[in-house]
């Protein structure tokens, strides 16, 4: 049952405190109590693009926590649309709603002895820092998956992540109930190399030379060394979303004309 609601609005968009001002006030209408900050509560109620809702997402501490996303951004490929958005929330508040739950990722990252624990919604990427292109060693849990692969980075993608940065770069499309890992090279510097989907409990190590950054989910960003040794793997958690239309290949026609 939702009692508390935490409601996340990006600042930069015109005219959005209006907009945040009338949710908070239909969900205190609801007999909801609207707080002001992501703890202990059982709804955020993200209102801007993906990167709202993501940083959403990295808010929650309670697996049980869900999410609604509302779009006021550009794409907001993980967020609803504001039609009728007044029913939408009595819905919510009503418990009318039946949750989607999505996978995430593990990131461990060792340092020298130094361990740096993170978990991701869309992807982990890591991306050279200078002019020079890095080179990359990937192994699985029994084999090297690409070994000494040169280029601009790499992407370790979820499923629901298919549709973001990995896209961007050639990988391919996964439908989100499919529970997989996505590995897309970006900018690989041979024709030989190709984007891999391989199954959930796979667990993928990363070596990298000379450096380069980890950006999760566009939220963090880790410097990365030569030394350093970066683990993605499933994690045992997941993420509770709230989605109005689940027609997943409706909503990417929607959203990037797809087959047009």
């Amino acid at each position: 049952m939702i009692r508390k609601v935490f409601v996340l609005a990006k600042k930069e968009i015109k005219g959005i405190e209006r907009e945040e001002e009338k949710v908070k006030n239909l969900l205190k209408s609801c007999g909801k109590t609207v707080q002001n900050s992501p703890e202990g509560v059982d709804l955020i109620v993200t209102m801007g693009g993906d990167g709202t809702f993501l940083k959403g997402v990295h808010l929650i501490k309670n697996p049980e926590t869900l999410i609604y996303g509302i779009k006021y951004g550009n794409v907001g490929f993980l967020a609803n649309s504001v039609e009728n958005l007044d029913k939408k929330i009595k819905k919510i508040a009503e418990g009318d709603f039946k949750p989607c739950k999505r996978m995430l990722m593990d990131i461990t990252v060792k340092k020298k002895g130094r361990l740096i624990r993170d978990f991701c919604f869309n992807e982990a990427v890591i991306f050279r820092k200078g002019i020079r292109i890095i080179n990359m060693d990937v192994a699985g849990k029994k084999e090297t998956i690409f070994e000494k692969i040169r280029g601009d980075g790499l992407i370790i993608s979820t499923p629901i992540g298919s549709t973001a940065h990995s896209l961007s770069a050639m990988g391919p499309v996964v439908v989100p109930e499919l529970e997989c890992l996505l590995i897309v090279p970006v900018c690989p510097y041979t024709v030989s190399w190709r984007p891999v989907v391989v199954p959930p409990y796979e667990k993928i190590t990363v070596g990298i030379s000379p450096e380069a950054s980890l950006v999760i989910d566009g939220q963090r960003e880790w410097e990365l060394n030569e030394t350093d040794t970066i683990t993605v793997k499933k994690s045992s958690k997941t993420v509770r979303t709230i989605i109005d239309d689940r027609a997943f290949f409706k909503r990417l026609r929607s959203k990037f004309n797809w087959g047009v």
